[in-house]
């Protein structure tokens, strides 16, 4: 067993929208658990979402100053966390929560910490779905700001993908399925969501077969709920199986949220 050390290979977290670290807790921590380190900078100022993909692993990540600006602790599930950062050299230190598993790989996720404002114009999230492996299951969390209440509809790219997004209670306020497509002839037919302001949290659950990284994009588009084909507020046999759908994919978020959430 040796100290632990740094990687040669130095990543800067602004040089990509997502960043991931992997390794082997072949060294020894000051509390005497099998660790390993790994370095990093950051060009520009920025937040970012952390998430260690294995059971029972520590995160502590410190700046230049030996300042700790954040740490992971995953028990049977993974954890994630978030920090703002600005320009500098951090280091993640990986240490084990249970000594008796000896030497462990590791890996760890880290993303750009997207806060989309919804504006009565919309909104669009961009991201980059990965394929679940090493215990993570590929679920990503983030944040809209609705400033400007309105009803929208919701394209997303990925097919084969689920998401939610809840109020700051965790209630289910959208939610749609896109690996059961819409019967969807223009965009009249597609269901809407009506939006307060405030603040929401964006589940996206990446289909399982994913093979590798994968860009996506989710757009939400204003509507007028009163427009139809028609010209009238009349719901059609369309919008109503849509209506339906929608309210069943409702409830198959708010019974899975507590399934697919992480303990810190």
């Amino acid at each position: 067993m040796t100290d632990i050390s740094t990687s040669t290979y130095v990543p800067n977290l602004s040089s990509s929208a997502f960043s991931q670290f992997k390794g082997r807790t072949t060294g020894v921590g000051a509390d005497g658990a099998n660790a390993d380190s790994q370095t990093f900078t950051v060009s520009k100022a920025g937040e970012y979402n952390f998430k260690i993909n294995n059971s029972f692993t520590n995160v502590e990540i410190r700046n230049d100053r030996n300042e700790v600006v954040t740490s992971l602790r995953s028990n049977e599930s993974t954890a994630d966390a978030s920090a703002r950062l600005g320009p500098g050299t951090y280091t993640a230190t990986f240490s084990q929560g249970n000594r008796a598993a000896g030497v462990r790989d590791y890996s760890m996720d880290v993303t750009e910490k997207q806060n989309i404002l919804v504006t009565a114009g919309g909104a669009s999230l961009k991201g980059t779905a990965q394929p679940p492996g090493n215990g993570d299951t590929g679920v990503q969390k983030h944040t809209f700001n609705v400033v400007q209440g309105g009803t929208f509809t919701a394209d997303i790219s990925l097919p084969n993908t689920r998401w939610a997004m809840m109020d700051k209670d965790g209630k289910v306020v959208a939610a749609s399925d896109s690996s059961k497509p819409d019967a969807q002839q223009n965009f009249l037919q597609k269901p809407t969501y009506k939006l307060q302001p405030g603040q929401y949290t964006m589940v996206v659950v990446p289909p399982s077969d994913l093979k590798s990284p994968t860009d996506f994009r989710l757009g939400l588009v204003p509507r007028n709920p009163d427009l139809t084909e028609s010209g009238t507020n009349q719901e059609s046999a369309i919008q109503k199986t849509l209506r339906e759908r929608q309210s069943r994919l409702q409830q198959w978020a708010s019974q899975g949220t507590t399934k697919t959430s992480t303990k810190a």
